[in-house]
């Protein structure tokens, strides 16, 4: 006789996906404007508080994952100082923020790789904005190049969202 199977009613914690995120906020809470850590602490307490959600075994309570990680993000990214270095670190935290929201532990293995052309046009518009902040001075000429490459995006967003084959690779349940 076999005995059966049993599966832990506890999910599956996707430690990749889970220490980008925690590491990505830990940097933005770091450079914030909080005084004395006060930001590092937020960024921790976040992550973790949505890291115990997700492995809830109350599905209900496991639905509200996201947002004390994505309030903690948006915390952070809303009290630190105007800069070059610190907008793309809040960009790439809202980034892995994303590429752990596609990491579901209710989901089969490799969310975030299944999702990874998905998570690429945000990385674009990061990119894009970033590099425009960056290389192009401010006046009317720069702000037209700005806009042109944001149509261009909004094209190919219109695209892809026309298109779902192309980027949606996850089978349907069943």
């Amino acid at each position: 006789m076999t005995t059966p199977v049993r599966r832990s009613a506890i999910p599956p914690v996707r430690l990749m996906s889970l220490s980008l995120l925690f590491v990505s906020a830990a940097a933005l809470g770091y450079l914030s404007g909080f005084p004395d850590g006060l930001g590092l602490l937020v960024a921790i307490a976040a992550v973790l508080l949505a890291a115990v959600l997700r492995v809830s075994s109350d599905h209900d309570l496991a639905a509200y994952a996201p947002v004390p990680a994505l309030a903690g993000i948006a915390v952070e990214a809303a009290a630190a100082p105007v800069g070059f270095g610190t907008e793309l670190l809040a960009g790439f935290a809202g980034l892995c923020f994303l590429a752990w929201l596609a990491d579901d532990p209710a989901r089969p293995v490799g969310g975030d790789l299944r999702a990874l052309p998905t998570i690429m046009l945000p990385a674009l518009a990061l990119g894009i904005a970033w590099s425009s902040a960056l290389f192009l001075p401010a006046g009317a000429v720069p702000l037209g190049v700005a806009g042109g490459l944001l149509a261009l995006t909004l094209a190919a967003v219109a695209f892809l969202v026309g298109s779902p084959s192309v980027f949606d690779r996850e089978e349907a349940r069943s």
